[in-house]
């Protein structure tokens, strides 16, 4: 099957602005695996400004791949994309279709947004270093640095499978090409204080617990809701972590900044509703829409909006320009090596 960036853009330019539309009655179906909850405010705001209604269909990854595979009707319209290794698998794939929009295009950084692929990014979020400084003399203040002998035994790290950790791989493979990722990649698994695995919150508590994990690599808003949460107990646990932000001083890919990825939306092949569609991923980039991710705890892909939560409550950094295409190109070479490396 070709896949969408091979296929001609579908000649679509609408705003906001417009009135709604005559299949407004007809539901926008949605899909994503973070998507559960229809009175979210992205999809009521959506509904008010355009009388189109919001549809939550929940499908497996399986269910949705084997639908997207054949030639009928795709079973919803638009579709959640998460991570840049996600993304290129799903471009590859041909689920979604390509179109146009200067409303997005103006409003969305270039590296946050593919339209030719067919989607756009609605917010981000960054994967970065934690350490327990009570365990530690010393603080690794890059990715490069987590390979330092110096972190020998003291090292806990997720699973080699996880998406999180393939786009952090395909960022090495990207700046420092695959024979310097594989040495580095090599070190780190050297480094471990325990196999590899856990969520990003258990790795957190673990490296805030007494016991051998002194650092680990997480997304930064596992760590936002332990500093935010009701639970003092997990309070207390966030208060024995320092986050520190990589790569932030120094010149080329010692002051890159920090790695982050994307969540977006894209547009369904063979959608009949293309319309409504793009009514919707520019609605994801209007003002309230961004407000409403700047308050919580992802960081918004509109800068215009203001200052974000996350960065009130975990200060301003710099963060890797790479577009999330071009990660998405590393991510088979990614994979192929941290299985070499025995990152499991």
């Amino acid at each position: 099957m070709p896949t969408s960036l091979h296929r001609t853009l579908v000649p679509l330019t609408f705003t906001l602005l417009a009135t709604p539309i005559a299949m407004a009655n007809e539901p926008l179906r949605i899909t994503g695996s973070r998507l559960n909850d229809s009175q979210a405010p992205i999809f009521t705001t959506f509904t008010e400004a355009t009388g189109i209604p919001v549809e939550l269909v929940t499908l497996t990854m399986d269910e949705l791949a084997e639908a997207m595979a054949s030639e009928a009707e795709p079973p919803v319209d638009v579709i959640m994309v998460v991570d840049s290794s996600n993304i290129h698998a799903q471009v590859e794939a041909g689920w979604f279709q390509p179109f146009e929009s200067e409303w997005i295009e103006t409003r969305v950084p270039e590296a946050l947004r593919n339209l030719e692929a067919g989607w756009s990014g609605y917010a981000t979020r960054a994967r970065v270093i934690y350490v327990n400084p009570d365990k530690l003399d010393w603080t690794p203040q890059s990715y490069e640095a987590l390979a330092d002998q110096r972190l020998t035994g003291q090292l806990c790290l997720g699973s080699g499978r996880s998406p999180y950790n393939v786009s952090l791989m395909s960022s090495m493979v990207l700046h420092h090409g695959e024979a310097e990722a594989e040495r580095w990649a090599r070190a780190l698994v050297a480094n471990l204080a325990q196999p590899t695995g856990g969520r990003d919150g258990e790795l957190l508590r673990a490296v805030a617990e007494p016991g051998d994990c002194a650092v680990t690599v997480a997304n930064h808003y596992y760590y936002l809701r332990m500093l935010e949460s009701a639970d003092e107990a997990e309070r207390a646990l966030a208060e024995q972590l320092e986050l520190v932000w990589p790569n932030q001083e120094g010149e080329g890919l010692d002051g890159r900044g920090a790695y982050r990825n994307v969540a977006g939306f894209g547009m369904a092949r063979g959608t009949p509703r293309a319309e409504a569609a793009l009514r919707f991923l520019e609605h994801t980039a209007a003002d309230e829409v961004q407000q409403d991710v700047a308050a919580g705890i992802f960081y918004p892909v509109v800068a215009e909006v203001g200052e974000a939560n996350a960065q009130r409550r975990l200060g301003a950094a710099r963060m890797d320009p790479a577009s999330m295409s071009e990660l998405g190109e590393h991510a088979e070479a990614a994979r192929a090596l941290l299985e070499k490396v025995n990152w499991q």
